[in-house]
């Protein structure tokens, strides 16, 4: 009798034990279940520096897990405590706890936009980051005036300017301002091929000398039909050993005020003012685009050594100073009868 009441005890402890584990596991399936049928979509952000505690709280918060518990024991568990990464997610409602977890694990971060138009100089750009909500424009401006960077990218100036080039770039929520430089500069590097540095040769100019010009060409031309002429214009006067006399490289020398030139802007001492000093100046004055570049390296073949500006983004360009003038004047006439 005693060893069945033993058998019957060790058979009901074992079922016990069954219908707890069963119980558990219940549990544990219901805690890292979605919380919802639903598959609204909920942007999750998780901010640089937090830890597994922090982001279970978040999660909860937000509804997208039913335990704060359970995620950090999973976590825990699966041992990626230090691989979730930051960034900003696109999270279902019905999403499970390991979904979450592959999200994070895996840096699946919902990545946002932002377009650097051609043309504009570093210290604009550092004030499109800002509008952008990205970061500042100081902390912009101070990640591309790191002097690692010109030996890094083999830069020939004192700063990166001309060299952030200008494109529409992807990147995860709360990248630093020193990573989308890096980037800036990187597309720089694999959009000048090997093939421009002969060309560059060829013409007698160093890479530097030719992004140089590109920013001018950039800065001048509104219709990109017309760069490879006004590019034509200024390899004239340079062959010549002529002053370029390029509007743009003035208002850089003044650090880009936003009105008119005067005549006594045209007499600012500066080795950007190609009024006052002869050929090209020591460094770009706006990041111009690939178009600006190719014109550069690749004028028309014209005789052309002036233009102005006629409207509508248009230019007429004369061999003479004579006919140059007679433009220049027409168009103030008709500036004046307007």
């Amino acid at each position: 009798m005693g060893k069945m009441r033993k058998i019957r005890i060790g058979i009901l402890t074992l079922c016990s034990l069954a219908i707890l584990c069963l119980i558990v596991s219940l549990i544990v399936g219901f805690l890292i279940s979605a919380p919802a049928s639903s598959g609204d979509v909920v942007n999750f952000d998780i901010p640089t520096g937090s830890n597994s505690r922090t982001i279970a709280k978040r999660l909860a918060a937000e509804k997208l897990i039913r335990s704060e518990f359970a995620f950090r024991l999973v976590v825990r568990h699966r041992g990626i405590g230090k691989r979730l990464q930051a960034g900003t997610y696109t999270l279902r409602r019905n999403m499970a706890l390991s979904e979450i977890l592959d999200e994070f694990e895996k840096g699946r971060v919902t990545l946002v936009s932002w377009t650097v138009p051609e043309g504009l100089t570093g210290v604009a750009i550092a004030e499109l980051w800002e509008v952008g909500g990205f970061g500042t424009a100081a902390a912009f401006r101070d990640a591309f005036e790191t002097t690692s960077l010109l030996e890094k990218y083999g830069l020939e100036d004192k700063t990166v300017e001309g060299y952030l080039f200008p494109n529409t770039y992807k990147f995860a929520k709360g990248t630093t301002a020193e990573k989308v430089v890096a980037m800036m500069l990187a597309e720089f590097k694999n959009r000048w091929i090997e093939k421009f540095d002969e060309e560059a040769s060829n013409l007698g100019r160093t890479r530097h000398e030719i992004v140089t010009l590109a920013s001018i060409i950039e800065k001048e031309a509104q219709l990109k039909s017309e760069s490879p002429r006004i590019s034509s214009v200024f390899h004239n006067r340079l062959k010549r050993g002529w002053r370029l006399q390029a509007d743009p490289t003035v208002l850089y020398a003044l650090e880009n005020p936003k009105r008119l030139l005067t005549k006594a802007d045209l007499n600012v001492d500066s080795p950007y003012n190609t009024y006052v000093y002869k050929g090209l100046p020591p460094g770009p004055i706006a990041n111009p685009g690939i178009d600006s570049i190719i014109a550069a390296l690749r004028p028309e073949e014209t005789a052309y050594l002036y233009f102005v500006a006629v409207g509508d983004g248009k230019h007429h360009f004369s061999k003479t100073l004579s006919e140059h003038n007679r433009m220049v004047r027409k168009m103030r006439r008709a500036s004046r009868n307007r």
